[in-house]
């Protein structure tokens, strides 16, 4: 009898964890930048030891992984901040999201907010990239077409990207796309 109660334990946990397996697990190329970022110390993993490449990334992530990225970690930047109505005080990602506004990373929403809990677009992270590298000037046509296609010219979206911009993104796709983007730059 007991024998048959360890086997039918073993069989429930068995099953819970081939149905706790995502959909669509990280790739091999977002399992690599994914990797390569947190080596370097940009993308930070969770309490239970992984990086979560499958799962969707918050605005707020992205932000501090790019302050982090363009090494403004524990620095001070210079300008005027911006108090967003939906940023507490004493939210975790405050002086990541207050550095990224004065480095021009990021604007906010045009009713003040900034959504730092909402999970962040292809669009969005592609904008942040283009500003980070400052290639935001002169841009034709309407957002985020114009971002994308400027991401286009200067390599660190490939040319024959052509999916949902506006699509909700993973934490391993912007993985890929910092990692292009540190590339691109370094090669520059």
């Amino acid at each position: 009898m007991n024998k048959k109660i360890v086997i039918l334990l073993v069989s429930i946990l068995v099953t819970l964890n081939i149905a706790a397996v995502p959909a669509s697990a990280a790739t091999d190329r977002q399992n690599y930048a994914g990797d390569q970022l947190h080596t370097l110390g940009l993308l930070k993993g969770y309490t239970d030891g992984t990086l979560a490449l499958d799962n969707n990334i918050r605005r707020a992530e992205v932000t501090a992984l790019l302050v982090r990225a363009l090494g403004y970690s524990g620095k001070e930047v210079p300008g005027e901040g911006k108090k967003f109505s939906d940023v507490k005080a004493d939210y975790w990602a405050v002086p990541d999201i207050q550095k990224a506004y004065k480095l021009k990373l990021i604007v906010g929403d045009t009713g003040g907010t900034f959504r730092p809990l909402d999970n962040i677009s292809y669009a969005e992270v592609v904008t942040i990239l283009v500003n980070a590298l400052g290639k935001n000037d002169n841009l034709e046509g309407e957002w985020p077409t114009n971002y994308i296609n400027r991401a286009k010219e200067i390599g660190i979206v490939p040319q024959e990207n052509n999916g949902d911009i506006r699509r909700k993104v993973t934490r391993g796709e912007v993985s890929v796309l910092i990692w292009d983007t540190i590339l691109v730059n370094l090669n520059k």
